[in-house]
């Protein structure tokens, strides 16, 4: 019976040679581009699964309200994280971090300008970047330490181990390497390679002590069994209780969302990038459907 109906499909095909191969390879190529499709999906769906802790991790986010229109910042006061820490239960760590910047990195008469930031040491047990030299917990002993990446260590030391070599800072300071840390995937929110201790700019004016002062960003690890909900409440009006008469809102907003649902309307969460996937995803299974349906139909089957 299926010799049967393998005959019957072949001599269909062959009856309509012409509209059998464009059908054929119709089909052909949405497949292809379906694949193509489902792997960037999932790429998106899984983006900072590199970080083990990622359930626990959040960033602060701050509400501000200007003649009647709520806006959502990422910048948070200089002092705010090591008071979480020490202020709300539930806290596991806190640490700042810059914002990306694009540094100048000298060795001899190799120039190399490489992304990067500047971090408190409490980032390393957070993110647990996997070192490959050095270790996390003696990386920012000294003001004038830098870990960068193992794209970075080859591109000036090839081969050679990196630890306790220095490398000339913006045209300014050396600074001693003392870790390398595996490459961040491209589904990932950091895309960095080298992190220094952020004393090295936290101090450069009064005011970014100020807790009116907005200029870091702040990453919270919250303990397992903690209720963000719970801590949220804590944290709404926390830099009021630092800063009379500062009427700013805090938040955390979780790891999980921050490539997907990173927009915000009127302070509130307000879709993202997750529409964009869902819409293309959408879109993906239908010409997929379809084009199975016209081949089918091509083969006198049903469905």
């Amino acid at each position: 019976m299926i010799g049967n109906y393998i005959k019957t499909t072949v001599r269909g095909l062959m009856k309509n040679r012409a509209y059998s191969f464009l059908n054929i390879a119709g089909l052909a190529i949405g497949v292809a581009c379906a694949s193509v499709i489902f792997l960037w999906v999932q790429d998106e769906l899984t983006f900072n699964h590199n970080f083990v802790k990622r359930d626990n991790l959040y960033t602060v986010r701050e509400n501000q309200t200007y003649d009647g229109k709520t806006s959502t910042f990422r910048a948070t006061p200089g002092p705010m994280a090591a008071a979480l820490k020490a202020d709300i239960p539930g806290v596991k760590n806190a640490a700042r971090m810059g914002g990306d910047h694009d540094m100048v990195f000298a060795l001899g008469e190799k120039v190399i300008n490489e992304n990067g930031t500047y971090a408190d040491a409490e980032i390393f047990p957070m993110l647990k970047l996997s070192f490959v030299k050095g270790e996390e917990a003696n990386a920012f002993q000294e003001l004038h330490s830098v870990v960068i990446s193992t794209t970075m260590a080859k591109k000036f030391f090839g081969s050679a181990n990196p630890i306790g070599k220095a490398l000339k800072m913006d045209n300014e300071h050396d600074f001693t390497i003392t870790g390398v840390f595996t490459d961040l995937p491209k589904n990932s929110t950091f895309q960095i390679h080298w992190l220094a201790p952020l004393k090295n700019i936290d101090h450069v004016q009064p005011w970014q002590q100020d807790w009116g002062a907005n200029w870091t960003r702040t990453y919270v690890e919250l303990e397992p069994t903690a209720d963000v909900n719970a801590v949220n409440k804590k944290l709404a009006n926390y830099i009021g209780t630092k800063k009379e008469g500062n009427k700013t809102v805090c938040f955390l907003f979780g790891m999980n969302d921050w490539n997907l649902r990173d927009k915000f309307i009127d302070g509130k969460m307000s879709g993202g990038r997750i529409e964009y996937v869902s819409s293309v995803f959408g879109n993906c299974l239908y010409y997929t459907y379809h084009s199975l349906h016209k081949f089918h139909e091509l083969v006198n089957c049903k469905i």
